[in-house]
């Protein structure tokens, strides 16, 4: 197992979760108790991927997936910032971004010619209904925890949900503009050569 950059990040922040998951459950704080313990599962999520199935993921997308949880795990909720009504919106943005760099790396595994191939059009859907398709398992995420667990990540109900996809749809469509703008200049340097 190599120690990067992007492998240390994600223990330090296990190794903080922890730490936060041992002194709320000392100070009998359940709720920061069970996002903390909330963290260290998701913040050992790559790990587990990438050893099962014998990958390894961007290390920009990492550290971008860790400090999304940070901000919403953290700051968000054992920190209280989800009480101002902007926190919320802008993690979904932020989200919506995430998820389109996912989606373009899973596009950036194919084999190179076929990838160079795609009009950058087609491109650009994908990211953006890669990018919808992750805001809305989110969604179903959350009503299904409101629903079964009594927590209120619905805040709003209906409109909480559609202001949530429609904030994770906005963060897909400017990264799928940025994405579709790489691809176009990779399409452009394959035919100079």
């Amino acid at each position: 197992m190599k120690l990067t950059r992007g492998r240390l990040l994600e223990f330090g922040f296990v190794l903080f979760m922890a730490v936060i998951l041992v002194t709320s459950i000392i100070e009998g704080e359940w709720f920061d108790a069970s996002v903390a313990g909330a963290g260290i599962v998701s913040g050992l999520i790559p790990f587990i991927l990438e050893k099962t199935f014998k990958t390894e993921f961007d290390a920009k997308m990492k550290v971008a997936y860790i400090l999304f949880l940070f901000a919403s795990q953290y700051l968000g909720s054992i920190v209280g910032l989800y009480s101002n009504g902007w926190w919320d919106t802008f993690l979904h943005v932020l989200s919506g971004v995430f998820l389109a760099f996912l989606g373009f790396d899973f596009l950036s595994r194919l084999d190179e010619d076929i990838r160079l191939e795609m009009p950058k059009r087609f491109v650009f859907v994908y990211i953006v209904v890669f990018a919808m398709a992750g805001a809305a398992l989110w969604e179903m995420y959350e009503f299904t925890s409101d629903l079964m667990l009594n927590t209120t990540m619905q805040g709003n109900g209906n409109d909480d949900t559609m202001v949530d996809l429609v904030a994770g749809s906005l963060g897909g469509i400017i990264a799928a503009l940025l994405v579709t703008e790489i691809h176009r200049k990779e399409q452009r340097n394959k035919h100079k050569n």
